[in-house]
């Protein structure tokens, strides 16, 4: 075969791949809108966004390169999906001053399990970085309430320099989630959900005279994989054949009941959240990516602080997903996120959120 012949199929292949690649990351998109506890296949899709944003970009710098009208499959594709685009990234940094506001902090502490627990007469490490940021409110997840020692709710609250207030629920015996607060909590509810150990607390904080905001604390279904389950995506780990098929099917089938019992957790916290009378900020654990219904149920009505007031991409799980934001602070139309930020604190398997939100008249 001639070296234009060969050059030429080449070409047409790789259109039909661009074709391929691009008709997929559509489906990624539809598959927001579909409720995962009727189809819960689509749920899958979320994760793959980022790998086939990076895959069409490719395309694009290479048609570019060609000087090839063909690069506006990708371009186009990219651009109907805007909206996901700049949920998953931040190209330009925020200059809003992060000195003024109602500073908000959410964080899966997992049980507190990087700290020495047993040895708690020193000053825990993640007691140092939240007395060091020093939020308004501070939403807890996974909190192990302990009945005495420094990480009690108790030495907790009087760690923290301003907290006054706490709310704290057990979701299962030992942990749960925990609402500290700078300013008087006058009322405080708890959504629990049907065959689930996951929760939600929100609590009515006056944070004004006359001026009241409901903070949702939100840990929703988790996934529920052990180190144990996953050898198959731990590169440190081997196992036969049949022993990575059975944990194949063991996480699979862990995803799947995870995707239906959140989509139903997230429609009930929407439906609450609209039947709120006041200001709100909805913050927590998802354990959901940007490009999922359960975001897309509740963030309809709500505004998320990453995409006002991030840069960069906020990853905030410390683990084998690296490119996934699951934590979250989303907000009514009554606030604007001024400053937003996803640390890297490596004590837990989650990274903490931090967010500065300014009053809007």
């Amino acid at each position: 075969m001639k070296k234009g012949a060969t050059g030429k199929l080449l070409t047409k292949f790789g259109f039909m791949a661009n074709i391929f690649f691009a008709g997929v990351m559509l489906l990624v998109y539809l598959a927001a809108f579909v409720p995962s506890d009727r189809f819960w296949p689509a749920a899958f899709l979320g994760f793959l966004y980022p790998y086939l944003l990076a895959i069409n970009l490719l395309f694009i710098f290479f048609y570019a390169s060609l000087k090839s009208k063909k690069l506006l499959l990708s371009l186009g594709i990219i651009l109907v999906g805007y909206h996901h685009l700049f949920n998953f990234i931040q190209p330009l940094p925020n200059f809003g001053s992060p000195e003024k506001g109602l500073k908000i902090l959410t964080y899966n502490v997992h049980h507190f399990s990087i700290e020495n627990i047993r040895n708690q007469a020193t000053s825990p490490r993640i007691l140092e970085y939240l007395r060091k940021e020093n939020a308004d409110i501070v939403c807890l997840q996974e909190t192990r309430l302990f009945k005495s020692g420094r990480l009690s709710p108790d030495k907790i609250r009087e760690a923290l320099p301003g907290i006054t207030h706490y709310h704290l629920a057990h979701s299962i015996s030992t942990a749960g989630p925990m609402t500290l607060s700078k300013f008087p909590i006058v009322n405080m509810g708890e959504i629990r959900f049907e065959k689930s150990a996951n929760m939600v607390l929100y609590s009515d904080i006056r944070v004004r005279p006359g001026q009241i905001v409901r903070v949702y604390n939100c840990h929703l279904q988790s996934y529920r994989i052990t180190p144990e389950d996953y050898s198959l995506t731990d590169p440190g780990k081997s196992g036969t054949n049949d022993q990575q098929l059975r944990e194949a099917k063991m996480i699979s089938r862990k995803m799947k009941l995870a995707f239906i019992f959140r989509a139903r957790q997230a429609r009930t916290v929407a439906d609450h959240v609209k039947k709120c009378p006041y200001p709100i900020i909805v913050c927590g654990d998802f354990n959901d990516t940007p490009l999922s219904y359960t975001y897309h149920a509740l963030s309809k009505e709500l505004n998320d602080a990453f995409s006002e007031a991030g840069f960069g991409i906020s990853n905030t799980y410390n683990g084998f997903l690296p490119l996934f934001r699951i934590d979250y602070i989303l907000h009514s139309n009554r606030f604007k996120a001024i400053s937003y930020r996803s640390e890297r604190v490596v004590l837990s398997d989650h990274f903490p959120v931090v967010a500065v939100m300014e009053w809007l008249k």
